[in-house]
């Protein structure tokens, strides 16, 4: 098995394992909504992820637009993006996670999403410039040919369509090293980025970037009773030019021309 063939077997077998264990009646009912059941930390996370990728893309999104969403996992932006949007299509690599994530969305009756199994890399289940705008949150960081990834989404898209993309953050404390010193475990195959790295697959595929947002520094693992003081911190820090180096999450727009 070639490396690019273990890094997505080792995902799969990761995600298709956890999405075997969430597959019943009791995790579907949790929350008592579409949205995936995590802690109060990981779902501000995620919510500041969805804002600032809408807010990227300003006036290219509209309800009629026509959207992907590259690495949707188990849905857990994927019903915050069906709220936003007549029609979505969401695809992973994992057949598991596609399968829960469509048991979730169908038992709150969420019936403007459209799952596909499908590796980010090549998207060959999709037709070409269809889409008006593409979301990737923490996915093509796994990818062993993140360039590809790029470059499936701009053949994707529209002319004038918009891709946002997020990336971690090489120089953020929390993935540098405070991850080791907890003892938490690294995710497989993940890889961390520059801003000048994630700029430049995005120029390398031809694409004409138009934004870069630096932002988080709050974890999804932190304790509920911390999360109103990080709150706070990334209010201040983000404004704060310098520090915004170090935050954890580098967001990327580009657009086709």
């Amino acid at each position: 098995m070639n490396t690019s063939a273990k890094v997505k077997a080792d995902i799969l077998a990761r995600y298709d394992g956890e999405a075997r264990e969430l597959d019943n009646a009791a995790w579907l009912s949790a929350g008592g909504s579409a949205r995936v059941p995590e802690s109060k930390a990981s779902h501000y996370f995620i919510d500041r992820k969805v804002t600032e990728a809408l807010k990227l893309a300003g006036a290219a999104v509209s309800r009629e637009s026509k959207v992907l969403e590259i690495g949707c996992s188990f849905g857990h932006m994927t019903s915050l993006l069906a709220a936003r949007f007549n029609h979505l299509t969401a695809v992973d690599l994992s057949p598991d996670s596609i399968s829960v994530a469509q048991k979730r969305l169908k038992h709150y009756g969420i019936t403007n999403v459209s799952l596909v199994v499908d590796d980010a890399e090549s998207l060959a289940k999709l037709p070409d410039e269809a889409f008006d705008v593409v979301f990737s949150f923490s996915t093509v960081r796994f990818c062993p040919n993140p360039q590809a990834a790029l470059n499936s989404i701009h053949r994707k898209l529209r002319p004038g369509g918009v891709a946002i993309v997020d990336f971690p953050n090489r120089y953020s404390p929390w993935h540098g090293g405070i991850k080791r010193l907890l003892g938490i475990a690294l995710h497989v195959h993940d890889a961390l980025y520059t801003k000048a790295q994630a700029v430049r697959l995005f120029t390398n595929a031809k694409f004409r970037v138009e934004g870069v947002k630096q932002f988080l520094f709050t974890t999804k693992r932190l304790p509920a009773v911390l999360l109103p003081l990080s709150k706070a911190v990334d209010f201040t820090f983000e404004r704060l030019g310098p520090l915004c180096h170090f935050a954890g999450i580098i967001m990327v727009k580009g657009v086709k021309d």
